[in-house]
């Protein structure tokens, strides 16, 4: 992995923002926090069909954000130098590139895993809406590589 030029963040929410969901579509990322129970349907029915992202488990050992994007949405190229991250797929279609495997087209019901240290890129690729279940420690930092 070339790295020239990295930038950290481990705050969650700035990392969202600056992924293109909208701040005021942030303001029920704690809402659902350790919630017993939700669905993406009830999550759909009260934050609608547009871009958003809600935290659903976050404890000392990981966290648990539900994203909701557009087709050709997504987030950057990053890598997390101190945790694997995986996520499940509850509806769409995205594209995945993940460094050394290229890209991967993953569906509803899928599950992704990516080790640490391993970049990689997600987007939204289908006709409406996606939404991703991810799983990865809690505040882990993600770090941008300028190639």
């Amino acid at each position: 992995m070339k790295k020239n030029k990295e930038l950290h963040d481990s705050d969650v929410k700035n990392v969202l923002k600056d992924d293109g969901v909208p701040p005021h579509l942030l303001c029920a990322f704690h809402k659902y926090e350790n919630v017993t129970t939700t669905s993406l349907e009830k999550l759909r029915a009260e934050l609608g069909m547009g871009s958003w992202a809600v935290r659903i488990v976050y404890n000392d050992i990981f966290g648990g954000v539900v994203i909701q994007q557009h087709p050709g949405e997504g987030n950057r190229k990053h890598y997390h130098s101190d945790s694997d991250e995986n996520w499940i797929i509850l509806d769409g279609t995205w594209k995945w590139w993940i460094d050394g495997q290229g890209d991967q087209t993953v569906e509803k019901g899928d599950i992704v895993l990516v080790p640490k240290n391993t970049l990689h890129q997600i987007t939204c690729i289908g006709h409406y809406p996606g939404a991703r279940y991810a799983i990865v420690k809690p505040d882990v930092d993600h770090i941008y590589v300028d190639e």
